[in-house]
């Protein structure tokens, strides 16, 4: 479905450049369906391993184990607790190596992309900079908040008398 969204915004923005309907349309075809393999397989992938993270638990704990991920109290139930941690772990592994590092670069060319743009053309054009730099931010800020979540939420190591 997201590869038919794109295609189709895609095509919109080919025609509205003054382009055939034909041009478009492969343009929708070209971009579209590359973007919804892509996209396909990578929610695929992520669905797979969020549900190892949750572990099975039942919906209501999922629920509750998700929102302990964004904070607030650390759960009492020692499953929801577990569940939180490994699915702030999993969501911290989309943003360490390589992933981060080429998003990290995709997202600055895209930032001077539209600011250059913008200095060429119109000043309304750094509107489309938002997007690129709270994409930036976010690769900056949430590892953190997720490593400091997943600190609260590991057990603090018990004690063993002898």
């Amino acid at each position: 479905m997201g590869g038919v969204l794109f295609g189709v915004v895609m095509g919109a923005f080919t025609k509205l450049d003054g382009s055939s309907w034909t041009a478009a349309g492969v343009g929708a075809l070209v971009t579209g369906v590359p973007f919804g393999l892509v996209a396909g397989w990578w929610s695929a992938r992520w669905q797979r391993g969020m549900k190892d993270a949750e572990g099975g638990l039942p919906a209501d704990k999922v629920r509750l184990a998700h929102r302990a991920v964004m904070g607030g109290a650390v759960p009492k139930d020692e499953e929801v607790r577990s569940a939180a941690l490994r699915i702030a772990s999993t969501y911290l592994a989309d943003y360490t190596g390589r992933t981060r590092r080429l998003s990290i670069l995709v997202m600055v060319f895209l930032l001077i992309g539209t600011v250059t743009g913008a200095v060429s053309e119109s000043p309304w054009a750094l509107l489309g900079a938002l997007v690129p730099a709270v994409l930036l931010y976010t690769q900056w800020y949430w590892p953190r908040r997720l490593r400091r979540r997943i600190r609260s939420l590991t057990p603090a190591p018990t004690e063993t008398t002898q």
